[in-house]
């Protein structure tokens, strides 16, 4: 899989399963039998992916929420978003 473009616009799969426990969230995909554990941040990642939002934009809204270092909280949404796509989680619309 390609990696995910600024100007992309993710979008979660829907049968995927969100399960929270403390401070993990379980992501579970029927289709592909997995399990993927994520923390909090990672989710509320995986929640803003509706098809509609670039990653720039989804990048935009929690440097906005969270301020301070953009350039590593940058780069940490993309990592997110890319082991979400490997892990078939979101898909790529453009």
């Amino acid at each position: 899989m390609a990696e995910i473009k600024l100007d992309d616009k993710p979008i979660r799969n829907e049968s995927c399963h969100m399960e929270e426990l403390d401070d993990e969230v379980l992501l579970y995909n029927p289709a592909n039998n997995k399990t993927l554990y994520i923390n909090k941040s990672a989710s509320l990642i995986w929640q803003l992916c509706n098809g509609e939002q670039s990653v720039e934009d989804i990048i935009k809204m929690i440097q906005d929420a969270y301020p301070g270092n953009n350039d590593d909280l940058r780069q940490d949404i993309m990592n997110t978003l890319n082991n979400l796509a490997e892990n078939e989680a979101v898909s790529v619309s453009q």
